[in-house]
């Protein structure tokens, strides 16, 4: 174990790895626009960040904590006082109004603050390698996490999940170093970063789980004192800390308990039930291990990452209780439940990264341990090296397929740009399918655009059933749930003929995995046949009906 500072060597690659996380991380970072859409979760986030900028402190939204949104509020302010000093904007509240018209700021800003977060949380990671193990251990993790897809891919989303992972590992690097110097300051930083993981998004609710083991074991190792020791000074600090911190993400609990319990009860339900196309025989540890940790990290990482924890748990068991008691117990629940997203397994990532860093440094250490001076060091570096890249790149692969396609335009924002070019203004347009495939039309256009009301079973323009029939009806296709309506159906017998196709994925070309619970138009395995995001498109249009 060591806790001197890295070297120059070691703080040079840190710091090229975190080069190449933020780039990954921040490559295609305006996928989607100007489609609002283009991931769902966002609009929630910023849907509340907007309340609270306009003066409302109690919106109706308890899904999630607020810790994210009260930051990305802070930056969204700095933005606006940016925005007045160079004249773009004249008062707070004009930027606020902006919102209808020019809305990629408030994406950007969401979206890169999850990659920044995101990235940054190779320092973390680094340090638990290096002060648990060495360097090289370290250094490993750091990489293997920067490439990590799964992490890669949800840090481009303005969503809570980046953040929460940050202060989860940075509560764990604040306990491990507790445990190891005993010092209550470190537990008292374990359970503020502890409080802030769930303050950002109730899934941290887990992490003191860590504490407990480290307390049992610390019980144990106090012979004649074991009481004292049960209620000492380390948990009464981490638990103090960690309500403290809780409490800045949930101040709604205070002061609008009835609407917030009923809140819990709803989003309780969902867990139990599931939304989207999961079956209800799928067990969900298997789902979580064959899907978002084999295509999230690949074989090899995954292999490496439970070979590895295996490793640390038998040669240092106590270690190994309390840096891994919070996946396995985060596993164990994530699997349990209905709603299986492959994001939910992303607080796992730091921690396979980890383990999987053991392995390998292990191997490197156990294939050149009979190698000696200069050329024993550039040995072990080299397999160090080797093994590495072994194992991480088929994730760095998915990556750079991802990133590739995530930096195209959407197919959704093809569609809206052809029609700006050949539909007149004020043409009517009937959208089939899923209310998430649709395309955003520019609003000076002033198309009437057909929507299907789920609750009521007909299409509606503006509220109100429309009368005749669409000059235009746009049908989408993709791997994702979306059946056209029957009635659309019944519009396309009589009078209309094809006028376009717009096409994202080949259907009939290879093989792909979608999270089918999300709204996400771009495959999580199986790129091949992929031309870009958003479903496929096919124009049909009334006959008669005039073009630009």
């Amino acid at each position: 174990m060591t806790s001197r500072t890295p070297s120059r060597l070691v703080a040079a690659a840190l710091i090229l790895i975190l080069a190449v996380a933020f780039a990954v991380r921040l490559w295609g970072i305006s996928f989607g626009l100007p489609h609002t859409e283009a991931r769902p979760d966002e609009r929630a986030i910023i849907d509340v960040t907007r309340e609270f900028l306009s003066g409302n402190f109690t919106p109706y939204f308890f899904d999630y904590p607020w810790l994210y949104m009260w930051v990305l509020s802070a930056l969204y302010l700095g933005y606006s006082v940016w925005g007045i000093i160079v004249g773009s904007f004249h008062s707070l509240a004009e930027f606020v109004a902006s919102w209808p018209t020019a809305w990629e700021p408030f994406f950007l800003i969401n979206r890169t603050l999850a990659a920044v977060i995101g990235a940054l949380t190779i320092v973390p990671v680094f340090w638990i390698g290096r002060r648990l193990w060495d360097d090289a251990t370290g250094l490993v993790a750091a990489l293997f996490f920067a490439l990590a897809f799964l992490h890669v891919r949800d840090s481009h989303f303005g969503t809570t999940d980046t953040m929460m992972t940050l202060f989860i590992v940075l509560s764990v690097a604040y306990l491990v170093d507790g445990d190891i110097t005993g010092r209550r300051s470190r537990f008292a930083l374990a359970g503020l970063m502890a409080g802030l993981a769930a303050a950002t998004k109730y899934n941290a609710l887990v992490l003191p789980i860590s504490m407990v083991l480290s307390q049992a074991l610390h019980v144990l190792e106090s012979p004649g004192r074991r009481l004292r020791a049960a209620v000492d000074e380390r948990i009464q600090v981490y638990g103090a800390a960690f309500i403290a911190a809780f409490a800045i993400g949930v101040p709604f609990v205070v002061f609008d308990f009835a609407r917030f319990r009923l809140s819990m009860e709803q989003l309780w339900e969902s867990m139990m039930t599931g939304v989207g196309s999961i079956a209800a025989d799928v067990n969900g540890w298997a789902h979580h291990f064959n899907y978002s940790l084999r295509y999230g990290l690949g074989w090899p990482f995954l292999a490496a990452g439970l070979v590895g924890a295996a490793v640390v748990f038998l040669r240092t068991p106590k270690r190994a209780l309390v840096l891994f008691s919070f996946p396995l117990a985060y596993f164990l629940i994530a699997g349990s439940i209905r709603n299986l997203f492959f994001r939910y397994a992303i607080p796992l990532v730091p921690f396979l990264s980890l383990a999987a860093a053991v392995l390998v440094v292990y191997l490197a250490r156990a294939v050149t341990s009979r190698t000696r001076g200069g050329v024993g060091h550039l040995a072990f570096a080299t397999t160090t090296a080797v093994l590495a890249a072994l194992v991480i790149s088929p994730s760095a692969a998915s990556v750079v397929q991802f990133d590739r396609l995530l930096s195209r335009t959407d197919n959704r924002v093809v569609v809206s740009q052809w029609f700006e070019e050949h539909v007149p203004p004020g043409s009517s347009v009937m959208q089939s399918g899923s209310i998430y495939g649709y395309a955003q039309f520019d609003r000076k256009m002033r198309y009437k655009v057909w929507i299907w009301d789920r609750g009521r079973r007909r299409f509606l323009v503006d509220g109100r059933t429309p009368e005749g029939a669409p000059d235009w009806i746009l049908v989408q296709e993709s791997p994702l749930p979306s059946d056209t309506q029957s009635v659309v159906k019944d519009f396309l017998k009589e009078g209309y003929e094809l006028a376009s196709f717009f096409k994202a994925v080949d259907l009939d070309q290879g093989w792909r995995l979608y999270d089918l619970q999300d709204a996400f138009y771009v495959p999580f395995a199986g790129f091949d046949g992929v031309k870009r995001p958003g479903p496929n498109f096919t124009l049909y249009k009334r006959a008669g009906t005039p073009m630009l």
